[in-house]
């Protein structure tokens, strides 16, 4: 199978525009994708931007939030639907909500409450090897060459934690501002949206 067949047996889908993100089941948890939607045909038209990295049961700390399962709901005024999870880990318990927002983008807002101090709390992506990257100003650029048309740029960028890049091995890491062995709720939120073409 290959990669792009993989997210094509999702089990959850939130599009915001040309993005979307896809669940599917990882062992014991959900995996997840970002990537741009290629065609209007539903599950059929998707191609894989970053990719979560998940760890296993026998990891406390994985890096990326075990989301065990993940329901959708509608909120607010205008019953917007958006996508919650929750998953335990260790000495660990993760929630999280992804939601698109007025302005067209995908927010991810992850929370991690802990009872004994952890080594690592974040989401870890890897990027697929389609895009060019560039990393300033608390921003990742992604630029992807789409198959027939014009490069699309998605911007990463953190409104609660902090950004980091291993460009050599293609990984992207978001984790939260607080020390993680702090015993306290952690949080880390970030967002995804279509960008300028061109990176500067």
């Amino acid at each position: 199978m290959s990669p792009y067949d993989l997210w094509m047996t999702a089990v959850a889908e939130l599009p915001a525009g040309l993005l979307s993100i896809r669940f599917i089941k990882s062992g014991d948890r959900l995996a997840h994708c970002i990537g741009l939607q290629t065609s209007s045909e539903g599950l059929g038209g998707f191609l894989p931007v970053l990719e979560s990295i998940e760890g296993d049961a026998q990891e406390a700390w994985p890096a990326s939030p075990p989301m065990q399962q993940i329901v959708q709901e509608s909120i607010g005024q205008n019953s917007a639907p958006v996508l919650l999870g929750v998953g335990l880990s260790g000495n660990g318990h993760w929630s999280g909500a992804v939601e698109k927002t007025s302005s067209g983008s995908l927010k991810l807002d992850i929370a991690c409450k802990i009872s004994k101090p952890a080594s690592y709390l974040g989401s870890r992506y890897r990027m697929a090897n389609e895009t060019e990257v560039d990393f300033k100003n608390n921003e990742i650029r992604l630029t992807v060459k789409k198959e027939s048309s014009e490069n699309v740029t998605l911007v990463l960028s953190a409104a609660i934690g902090k950004l980091s890049m291993a460009k050599e091995n293609r990984l992207i890491a978001i984790v939260p501002g607080s020390e993680p062995s702090l015993i306290q709720t952690h949080r880390w939120c970030y967002n995804l949206a279509i960008g300028p073409v061109n990176i500067q």
